[in-house]
Protein backbone atom coordinates (compact mmCIF):
# COMPACT_ATOMS: atom_id res chain seq x y z
CA UNK A 1 0.00 0.00 0.00
CA UNK A 2 1.43 3.42 -0.85
CA UNK A 3 2.50 5.73 1.93
CA UNK A 4 0.30 8.75 2.49
CA UNK A 5 1.32 11.79 4.46
CA UNK A 6 -0.72 14.38 6.25
CA UNK A 7 0.93 17.35 4.51
CA UNK A 8 -0.05 16.08 1.06
CA UNK A 9 -3.63 15.43 2.09
CA UNK A 10 -3.84 18.84 3.77
CA UNK A 11 -2.43 20.53 0.64
CA UNK A 12 -5.03 18.77 -1.50
CA UNK A 13 -7.85 19.95 0.73
CA UNK A 14 -6.39 23.48 0.85
CA UNK A 15 -6.48 23.43 -2.95
CA UNK A 16 -10.21 22.75 -2.85
CA UNK A 17 -10.39 18.96 -3.01
CA UNK A 18 -12.86 17.56 -0.53
CA UNK A 19 -12.52 14.02 0.79
CA UNK A 20 -15.98 12.50 1.04
CA UNK A 21 -16.88 8.91 1.83
CA UNK A 22 -20.23 7.71 0.50
CA UNK A 23 -22.10 4.67 1.82
CA UNK A 24 -25.60 3.25 1.67
CA UNK A 25 -27.65 3.23 -1.48
CA UNK A 26 -30.11 0.79 -3.00
CA UNK A 27 -33.33 1.18 -1.05
CA UNK A 28 -31.38 2.94 1.72
CA UNK A 29 -30.56 6.61 1.78
CA UNK A 30 -27.00 7.45 0.74
CA UNK A 31 -24.87 9.03 3.46
CA UNK A 32 -21.94 11.34 2.71
CA UNK A 33 -19.22 12.09 5.26
CA UNK A 34 -16.50 14.70 4.71
CA UNK A 35 -13.18 13.81 6.31
CA UNK A 36 -10.42 15.95 7.77
CA UNK A 37 -6.88 15.15 6.65
CA UNK A 38 -6.24 13.22 9.89
CA UNK A 39 -9.43 11.23 9.33
CA UNK A 40 -8.39 10.47 5.74
CA UNK A 41 -5.26 8.78 7.04
CA UNK A 42 -7.30 6.65 9.48
CA UNK A 43 -9.82 5.82 6.73
CA UNK A 44 -7.02 4.63 4.47
CA UNK A 45 -5.81 2.34 7.28
CA UNK A 46 -9.15 1.07 8.61
CA UNK A 47 -11.69 1.53 5.81
CA UNK A 48 -15.44 2.03 6.11
CA UNK A 49 -15.74 0.72 9.71
CA UNK A 50 -13.75 3.76 10.85
CA UNK A 51 -16.11 6.20 9.10
CA UNK A 52 -19.16 4.36 10.44
CA UNK A 53 -17.86 4.65 14.00
CA UNK A 54 -17.27 8.39 13.43
CA UNK A 55 -21.02 8.54 12.79
CA UNK A 56 -21.84 6.54 15.94
CA UNK A 57 -22.69 3.41 13.96
CA UNK A 58 -21.16 -0.01 14.47
CA UNK A 59 -20.40 -2.01 11.31
CA UNK A 60 -22.92 -4.67 12.40
CA UNK A 61 -25.65 -2.02 12.63
CA UNK A 62 -24.77 -0.77 9.14
CA UNK A 63 -25.04 -4.30 7.76
CA UNK A 64 -28.44 -4.79 9.43
CA UNK A 65 -29.67 -1.42 8.09
CA UNK A 66 -28.72 -2.52 4.58
CA UNK A 67 -30.18 -6.01 5.05
CA UNK A 68 -33.56 -4.48 5.98
CA UNK A 69 -33.36 -1.89 3.16
CA UNK A 70 -33.58 0.93 5.69
CA UNK A 71 -36.78 -0.42 7.29
CA UNK A 72 -36.93 0.03 11.07
CA UNK A 73 -38.62 -2.96 12.67
CA UNK A 74 -40.86 -3.38 15.72
CA UNK A 75 -39.42 -4.20 19.14
CA UNK A 76 -42.29 -6.53 20.19
CA UNK A 77 -41.27 -10.03 21.23
CA UNK A 78 -43.88 -12.52 20.01
CA UNK A 79 -45.20 -15.53 21.94
CA UNK A 80 -42.81 -17.67 19.92
CA UNK A 81 -39.92 -15.66 21.36
CA UNK A 82 -39.06 -14.10 18.00
CA UNK A 83 -39.02 -10.39 17.31
CA UNK A 84 -41.92 -8.93 15.34
CA UNK A 85 -41.08 -8.43 11.67
CA UNK A 86 -43.45 -5.50 11.09
CA UNK A 87 -41.94 -2.20 10.14
CA UNK A 88 -42.13 0.98 12.17
CA UNK A 89 -40.78 3.15 9.32
CA UNK A 90 -39.43 2.54 5.82
CA UNK A 91 -36.37 3.72 3.92
CA UNK A 92 -34.95 5.53 6.92
CA UNK A 93 -31.67 7.36 6.98
CA UNK A 94 -29.08 5.50 9.00
CA UNK A 95 -29.49 7.88 11.95
CA UNK A 96 -33.28 7.63 11.90
CA UNK A 97 -33.10 3.86 11.54
CA UNK A 98 -30.79 3.57 14.55
CA UNK A 99 -33.19 5.69 16.61
CA UNK A 100 -36.29 3.66 15.64
CA UNK A 101 -35.12 0.10 14.88
CA UNK A 102 -36.20 -2.28 17.64
CA UNK A 103 -36.89 0.74 19.87
CA UNK A 104 -40.51 1.41 18.84
CA UNK A 105 -43.69 -0.64 18.33
CA UNK A 106 -45.46 -1.16 15.03
CA UNK A 107 -49.13 -0.22 14.63
CA UNK A 108 -50.25 -3.75 15.50
CA UNK A 109 -48.41 -3.67 18.83
CA UNK A 110 -49.48 -0.21 19.96
CA UNK A 111 -47.15 2.06 18.02
CA UNK A 112 -48.18 5.28 16.37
Amino acid sequence: MPEYDLRTIQAMQDAGLDTVVEFGGGFCQVTYVSLTPQQVLRYLEEGLPYVLRLQGIEPEEFEEWQTHDGRALCKEILKSGKLCGNQVASQCSLDEWKRLHRNEYCLRHGGE
